[in-house]
């Protein structure tokens, strides 16, 4: 978090479980800022964030729950739709998104370098 608050960024988690699992998400992963939740997916469908069986059992999936549990990021339940897909958005000031990656699959991540790049 201290590389996004070096450029003034503020960021904001939009989970999609029901609002009584904001607070074990908080004590599963310690992120105490902006956190909110949208149960009714509106917020990814506007994002057109992916939202398939597929992306959840595919082979990269597997890969990729394999390579958390191993190093000890497993994850504890579903709290939410587990089809829906999350991403990332950068929005500058003006609300002018200048960086969109949309999960293709659990377990895929934008990479951090190229998010912190788009804060600058």
């Amino acid at each position: 978090m201290n590389q996004f608050n070096e450029n003034n960024t503020r960021v904001v988690v939009i989970g999609n479980g029901q609002p009584n699992f904001i607070e074990a998400f908080r004590n599963d992963t310690g992120y105490q800022g902006d956190l909110y939740t949208d149960p009714s997916l509106k917020t990814y469908e506007l994002l057109k964030f992916k939202k398939s069986v597929s992306s959840l059992f595919g082979f990269k999936t597997i890969k990729n729950y394999f390579r958390a549990f191993s190093s000890g990021h497993a994850q504890k339940g579903i709290q939410g739709n587990a089809f829906q897909q999350g991403g990332v958005v950068v929005i500058h000031p003006v609300d002018n998104p200048v960086y969109v990656h949309i999960n293709s699959e659990a377990g895929d991540h934008a990479p951090l370098d190229e998010i912190l790049k788009a804060c600058e």
